[in-house]
């Protein structure tokens, strides 16, 4: 096998290496230049799967995050209630009930004892829409202030939409006075900690620290149809908010949408950015789960997670974003695209690089008869990947699969040979023009067996973003043929 540079090669991808510093910032007059306009017009949001991820509790269908089906969910985890007085198995369960009957709420964890609510209200403000946050909690009798300190945009999007305003908050911090006999007696503030993606703030963690501190309360104006309007310095959210374009690609979801971090160039602040054009809090770096749908957010990471020294706290909810990351760490890995070996390439020669054994194990050869005439790419299960003018469907039974082939002169002992079973070409597939020219190869099981053999293969990762790719990325492209 041989191997070649090429800008335009989808096989593997091979970025060009360059230093950047993980934390960007930058002035006010350059932060508008980091939205990509022509992104924005796509109107892209936490549900757009060719940006980010889905939860776990939702699948990827075209381009977009639907709820999965409860049953879809995996099996273990922790029970919890729900505000329609039903116990699930697992938060997924419930966040899956919810996502299909947003009515159905979380409530709290472990199995519902028909007693306890929880409640959110903004109290001594001017309007409905705004006012000091009090809380009560699903076992505690009385209502609650939230310290201003854990306050941010981010839980303030929360409570807004948990209380009917669609496009979440407008200011996540302004002053109201509270009597002050109610200051005197209050019985101290709580904690609350949101990724920003919950529907209540019963999802969020709360916490109240050992040791009285001031009471400093968070408030919040929740943005409603008549709170603001356009200028030339707002940048419009997908859900109709308007938010000052200094807030736009700075890692924090402030649209509540996150529409104002996925159409960046770049980032500003402390955030990161990620090459599909996604900016995410710096705190995600390293913190042991892919946020990047291109991976970066996770790698060179070694040495760098140190457990954090947190100030004592009794924790007063349980951790639902851990139990999020639990459910996600049970669903299927991504393992496409990784080769079982790393070892450094040989000098460069006519016509590319010699392959060595596993250098690219997504590659097969299709042998029509005696000939060897196209290549194909191994994509998973008994699937293989190649162009449609390379096979015809009257010939399925002349064709053979040759997996881990380096030279077809000389075959090396690692070669794997499977019949094909049936040949699938694109309905629109032009043989004049080319036009479609893709087909798909299912390879025949051996008898009795359940897989396909392909002990010596790696699927290749089939893209399902755009974003995946990005202009002058250097790629690699493999095949046979000769070194001059």
């Amino acid at each position: 096998g041989e191997s070649e540079n090429h800008s335009k090669g989808k096989v593997t991808n091979k970025p060009e290496v360059k230093l950047y510093n993980w934390f960007t910032s930058t002035s006010d007059a350059s932060q508008e230049k980091l939205v990509e306009e022509k992104c924005l017009l796509k109107r892209y949001t936490h549900r757009s799967c060719i940006k980010v991820f889905c939860q776990p509790w939702q699948k990827c269908i075209d381009g977009t995050c639907v709820c999965k089906l409860p049953y879809q969910c995996p099996k273990n985890g922790t029970s919890v209630c729900s505000t329609n007085g039903k116990s699930y198995p697992t938060y997924c369960h419930q966040k899956s009930f919810e996502c299909l009957h947003p009515e159905a709420k979380f409530l709290h964890g472990g199995k519902c004892t028909g007693e306890g609510k929880f409640s959110v209200s903004l109290n001594y403000g001017n309007t409905d829409s705004e006012g000091i946050v009090e809380v009560k909690l699903v076992d505690q009798d009385n209502k609650m202030f939230i310290c201003k300190s854990s306050w941010g945009i981010t839980e303030a999007n929360v409570a807004c939409v948990e209380l009917g305003f669609q496009q979440g908050a407008l200011h996540s911090h302004r002053r109201f006075h509270l009597p002050e006999d109610l200051r005197m007696n209050s019985m101290g503030c709580l904690h609350v900690e949101c990724r920003g993606i919950e529907t209540s703030l019963a999802e969020c963690t709360f916490t109240k620290t050992m040791t009285k501190s001031y009471l400093d309360l968070a408030s919040v104006v929740c943005s409603t149809e008549n709170t603001d309007s356009l200028t030339h310095q707002s940048f419009q959210c997908v859900n109709g908010k308007y938010i000052p374009q200094k807030k736009a690609c700075d890692g924090v979801n402030d649209c509540g949408d996150q529409s104002d971090e996925l159409c960046c160039k770049g980032c500003h602040g402390k955030s990161f950015f990620c090459k599909s054009g996604v900016c995410i809090p710096s705190q995600y770096k390293c913190n042991g789960e892919v946020d990047c749908i291109t991976g970066e957010d996770e790698v060179g990471c070694e040495g760098t997670r140190h457990p954090t020294v947190k100030e004592q706290k009794e924790i007063l909810t349980p951790d639902m974003d851990a139990e999020r990351k639990q459910i996600k760490s049970l669903l299927p890995k991504i393992s496409c695209g990784v080769k079982r070996n790393m070892h450094s390439r040989r000098k460069r020669v006519v016509g590319g690089k010699p392959a060595q054994v596993g250098d690219f194990p997504w590659q097969v050869a299709i042998k029509d008869a005696e000939n060897i005439n196209c290549g194909g790419i191994y994509i998973g299960g008994c699937w293989i990947l190649t162009a449609a003018h390379c096979v015809r469907r009257s010939r399925v039974h002349h064709y053979q699969i040759w997996t881990a082939l380096l030279d077809w002169i000389k075959p090396n002992t690692e070669v794997m040979v499977e019949n094909v079973k049936q040949v699938i070409i694109h309905e629109n597939y032009n043989g004049s023009t080319y036009q479609n020219d893709i087909a798909l190869m299912e390879m025949k099981k051996v008898s009795g067996q359940k897989e396909c053999r392909t002990s010596n293969s790696v699927s290749a990762c089939v893209p399902w973003s755009p974003y995946l790719f990005q202009p002058n990325e250097r790629c690699i492209i493999s095949g046979w043929g000769r070194e001059k």
